[in-house]
Parts: structure tokens; C-alpha cells; sequence
């Protein structure tokens, strides 16, 4: 129990020290920002303290202790411009480690673009393609019954015509069960790692701390009412903020909805819903999510998962 109170202050002083050596100006990579999982957007992204998917790989890997079974899911999200965002995960148990292992991939592409110059500015008559990728692996365990970490590596990747620009970063995440009404307390320190290198100058990567708490308002064989809230502190801009909810009917239907506040671009509120359907000795995910742009078009995601 000492050793694991030990771990857990090391944790949040990370965010510290991190943040103490944050640099000045617009971080890189900020496709890493984008959320991934069309359940998690429908509740505003809060999903810190919840984590109870495949696509908690992404939000805290500490999560990924409550599954007992293997699972796959895919996102896919069509943004402005033909801007095409991808998600894929797979976890499973591995009882041989004591803990969940799982990989993971996001990527970002554009549509073709034309190539234009200072001196042809209506164009070469070339066309370029812009796509960002990070390909992770995790491992996550539980030090207590009520205490769990994950913890994430991955490869960040930028490609634009023939720029291309390489680095590496750190998600940490940890997860604590109180013994109150289920209340869950959640943290994640994410992108933790060495500035990428774009055209001989160095950017950092857009580190980010969460915390984030969730708990059951309604929790019994037919209704399930969960209510959470989260915010964040990250390294390029101010804070976030954020307040979600799901309720599930006989677990086999979700409605959702979330509001975001604080330093939010142009997203406000998001909608969502989805349902599991038992195939066998499988279960099957659909979710999807509406999210409010403002000024900028409404975006759709979609998620599809499988349990077994």
C-alpha cells in the first residue's frame, strides 16, 4: 500500500515538473489533441474517470484494467476541408503479466492539395497530400483493488509533400475507485516527450494534464445514469473544461450529451448514442456522436467495437 501511495504522488507530480519546463508558442502534432471514440465525444470527452472501453487506450490507459475480455474498435470522423480522422485499438487481459495490453493508431490525412509557390501562387500544377500518424503500445495493471496505471509509448509521425518530421512521447495515466457511490478519480499525463524537428526547427509536443471524476447517479439491473466532469491544463493553451453524462437502458442502449467550457476553440455541446448487440458469445458496439462546431460545420463520428 506504501509503495502504491508512493507511485501515485510521483504521478501528480509529473504534470509539475512537465509543466515547469513548458516552452512558449504553438505546440506540433496537434492532430494528437483530436478525440478519438464516438461514445467518449458524446459525453464531451469525459471519459478520463470512466475508461471502460477499448478506446480508453487513448484517455487513460488505467482504464483498460476494467475489461476482462479482448476487444477491437474502429472510429472513423470526416472533418471540414476533407480532413479524414481515423482511430483503431485493439486490448486484451494477459493474465501471464498481471495486467491489459493493447496497440493502437491514429491518423490524419487531407484530401490532395495543389502546390503552390511565391511565384505561381494559382498553382504548379502538382498536387501534395498532408497525414499525420501515432502508432502506440500499452500496458496497463492494477496495483490495488481500487488502484490502477497504463501506461503508453508511441511513435508521432508528420508527413507534409516531402517534409516529413519524427518523435516520440509518454501517455501516463492512473485510476482510483473510492468506496463512495462509486466515485471514480482519473488522471492522465499525455504526449510527454522530446520536441519533433520540422524543417531544421523544433516545436514541442502538445503536452497535456487531465483530472477527471465520475460516478453513478442511478445504477441498477435496468437504468444506469452516469454523470462526470474533467478538466485539463495544457502546455499551449488555457484551461479546459468540460461536464458529461450517459444513461444506459438494460445495457443494451446509450444516450448521451456533454458541454464544453473554458478555452474551447469553436466545439460547445455534443450529442450521442449507441447500442450492444450480443452476437454469440460476442457483443457488438455502435456509437455514434454529433458534435457543434459554431462558425465551422457540425462533425459526425462513428465508432464500432467488438467484444469477445
Amino acid at each position: 500500500m506504501k509503495r502504491c501511495s508512493i507511485i501515485g504522488a510521483a504521478l501528480l507530480l509529473l504534470p509539475i515538473l512537465a509543466f515547469g519546463q513548458a516552452k512558449v508558442g504553438t505546440a506540433a502534432a496537434q492532430f494528437l489533441e483530436i478525440p478519438v471514440g464516438a461514445r467518449s465525444v458524446g459525453m464531451s470527452d469525459v471519459f478520463l474517470a470512466t475508461a471502460d472501453d477499448a478506446s480508453a487506450i487513448y484517455y487513460n490507459a488505467a482504464g483498460l484494467t476494467n475489461l476482462t475480455r479482448k476487444e477491437v474498435t474502429f472510429t472513423h470522423t470526416m472533418w471540414p476541408a476533407g480532413i479524414s480522422h481515423e482511430f483503431a485499438a485493439f486490448v486484451m487481459p494477459v493474465p501471464q503479466v498481471g495486467g491489459v495490453m493493447g496497440i493502437s493508431a491514429i491518423g490524419l490525412t487531407t484530401g490532395e492539395m495543389i502546390e503552390t509557390t511565391p511565384g505561381r501562387p494559382q498553382g504548379t500544377g502538382r498536387t501534395f497530400v498532408a497525414s499525420d500518424l501515432a502508432a502506440g503500445l500499452t500496458y496497463s495493471r492494477k496495483m490495488t483493488d481500487r488502484f490502477s496505471v497504463g501506461l503508453t509509448w508511441k511513435y508521432v509521425g508528420e508527413y507534409y509533400a516531402d517534409v516529413h518530421a519524427h518523435s516520440w512521447a509518454m501517455d501516463i495515466g492512473a485510476l482510483y475507485r473510492t468506496a463512495f457511490h462509486n466515485l471514480r478519480i482519473g488522471m492522465n499525463f499525455c504526449n510527454f516527450g522530446p520536441d519533433i524537428t520540422l524543417l531544421k526547427n523544433p516545436y514541442p509536443l502538445p503536452m497535456c494534464f487531465h483530472f477527471g471524476l465520475a460516478a453513478e447517479l442511478i445504477d441498477n439491473d435496468t437504468h444506469k445514469l452516469t454523470l462526470g466532469w474533467e478538466g485539463s491544463h495544457p502546455n499551449d493553451n488555457l484551461e479546459k473544461f468540460q461536464v458529461g453524462t450517459e444513461y444506459w437502458f438494460n445495457d443494451m442502449f446509450a444516450i448521451r450529451g456533454g458541454y464544453k467550457f473554458g478555452a474551447w476553440d469553436a466545439e460547445r455541446f455534443n450529442l450521442g448514442a449507441g447500442a450492444k448487440i450480443p452476437i454469440g458469445v460476442m457483443t457488438a458496439k455502435f456509437d455514434y456522436a454529433f458534435s457543434d462546431m459554431q462558425e465551422l460545420k457540425t462533425v459526425h463520428r462513428f465508432s464500432l467495437g467488438l467484444e469477445f
